[in-house]
C-alpha cells in the first residue's frame, strides 16, 4: 500500500506550565519538547511508523526547522522526496502551551503561509489523504488519480476546504468544522441535533462522513443509521495531535480493508494512546499497542464483513436515529430526545480527538 499526503509539515514546541499565561506579566518556562508536527505531516508519521510505505509532501523553510522535520520523516521511514524547500520561507511553528494542572492548552501557530509548486507525484498511490492546508497541490493529486481512494482531514473550514470535500471519497470533520459548515449545533441532550447534522453534510457532500466529538466519541452512519462510537477512559496529558492520529489510523485501515466499525474502533484506541504522552509526534502509539488493547476487548470474532466502499456516486437514504455501537453486535439506540455515551460491550474510552485543532 502507497499513501500520499498532501499538507502542513511544521515544527511544534510544547511547553508544560503550572498556570496560565497573563497578559502583561512575566513566565518562565524551562519545560520545552520540540518535534515535528503538522496535520498530513503527521498522518504520515503515523503510517511510516506502522510500516505503511507513505509519502509526505509539504512546503518547508531551508532552516533548522525544516533539516531536523525532514530527518524525522526519514528516520521512521516516510519517504520525503515530495518536500519542497522555500529560500524565502521560513518552517511553520506551532507553540504548545499544556497546563500540568487541568490538562487544558493553548496552541499558538505561527504559518509561512509557504505552498507547494511542482506537483510532481512520480508514484502510483493506493491512497491520497490531504489535510486541506494546500489547495492547488490537493487538487493536482486528486486530478491525477481519480480513480484512487481519498480522504480529506478537516480541522478548520475556508472555501477551499470547502471545494476539497467535492474531490474525495471520505470526508473526517472535527465538531467546530462540522458544525460551520452544516450551520448546525450539536445539543448532547437532544440526539436529533447528531441526525440533523449528519444528514446534512451527507445532502451536501454524499460522501462517507466520520465527524469526531472529542471526549464523545466519533459520529458516522452504517446501514441507515447514525451511530456514535463511544471514547476510551484514559490519563489525559495532552491531546494535540489526537485528530491526526484518529485519521491516521482511518486511512491505515482503509489500506487493510477493514469494515467501517473496526476502522473506528481502531482510531478511538489509537487516538486516546496518543493523549496520554506529551506532544503530537512523540505520543503516536504503535500499531502493536492499538492491536493488543483491540484483540483483548474484542478477541478474534470481528469480522471484516462489510468493507470499506469508495464508491460514492449513488446517495444513500437519510438516516433517523443515531446508534451506539458494539462492533461485535450492535444495540439500536432511538436517540430523538438523549445521547447514550455507552454501550455494554462496546469499547469505553474518554479520549479527546482534538477536536479543536
Amino acid at each position: 500500500m502507497k499513501v500520499l499526503c498532501i499538507g502542513s509539515s511544521l515544527l511544534e514546541i510544547t511547553c508544560q506550565i503550572n498556570e496560565p499565561i497573563k497578559e502583561n506579566a512575566y513566565t518562565k518556562i524551562t519545560d520545552k519538547t520540540e518535534c515535528g508536527a503538522g496535520h498530513a505531516g503527521n498522518i504520515a508519521y503515523l503510517l511510516g511508523k506502522w510500516g505503511v510505505e507513505a509519502y509526505i509532501a509539504s512546503m518547508m523553510g531551508a532552516d533548522d526547522a525544516g533539516n531536523k522535520i525532514k530527518k524525522e520523516y526519514e528516520a521512521i521511514g516516510v519517504k520525503t522526496e515530495f518536500i519542497e524547500t522555500s529560500y524565502d520561507k521560513s518552517t511553520s511553528e506551532s507553540i504548545s502551551l499544556v497546563n500540568k494542572t487541568n490538562k487544558n492548552k493553548t496552541i499558538i501557530e505561527i504559518s509561512s503561509n509557504a505552498f507547494l509548486k511542482r506537483f510532481a507525484y512520480g508514484i502510483e498511490p493506493d491512497i491520497i489523504v490531504s489535510d486541506g492546508t494546500d489547495y492547488n497541490a490537493s487538487v493536482a493529486a486528486f486530478d491525477k488519480f481519480t480513480n484512487k481512494i481519498s480522504l480529506l482531514a478537516v480541522s478548520s473550514v475556508s472555501q477551499e476546504v470547502i471545494e476539497l470535500c467535492k474531490y474525495v471519497n471520505y470526508i473526517i470533520f472535527n465538531r467546530s468544522s462540522a458544525e460551520a459548515i452544516s450551520g448546525l449545533k450539536i445539543d448532547y441532550n437532544d440526539g436529533s441535533t447528531l441526525v440533523n447534522l449528519y444528514n446534512k453534510l451527507k445532502q451536501r457532500f454524499n460522501k462517507e462522513i466520520i465527524v469526531t466529538l472529542g471526549e464523545r466519541g466519533s459520529l458516522y452512519a452504517l446501514n441507515g443509521a447514525v451511530k456514535i462510537m463511544p471514547t476510551m477512559v484514559s490519563e489525559v496529558q495532552d491531546t494535540n495531535g489526537a485528530g491526526d492520529v484518529f485519521a491516521g489510523t482511518i486511512v491505515y485501515a482503509m489500506g487493510r480493508n477493514f469494515d467501517l466499525e473496526k476502522a473506528i474502533t481502531y482510531a478511538t484506541i489509537a487516538a486516546s494512546l496518543s493523549t496520554t504522552k506529551l506532544t503530537s509526534r512523540n505520543s503516536i502509539p504503535t500499531l502493536n499497542e492499538v492491536t493488543t488493547i483491540y484483540d483483548q476487548k474484542f478477541g478474534q470474532a470481528s469480522t471484516n464483513n462489510a468493507n470499506i466502499n469508495v464508491n460514492n456516486n449513488q446517495a444513500s437514504p437519510e438516516v433517523n436515529n443515531v446508534q451506539n455501537p458494539n462492533p461485535q453486535e450492535s444495540q439500536a439506540v432511538n436517540m430523538q430526545t438523549n445521547v447514550v455515551d455507552s454501550s455494554p460491550n462496546a469499547v469505553n474510552m474518554a479520549v479527546d480527538n482534538n477536536d479543536n485543532k
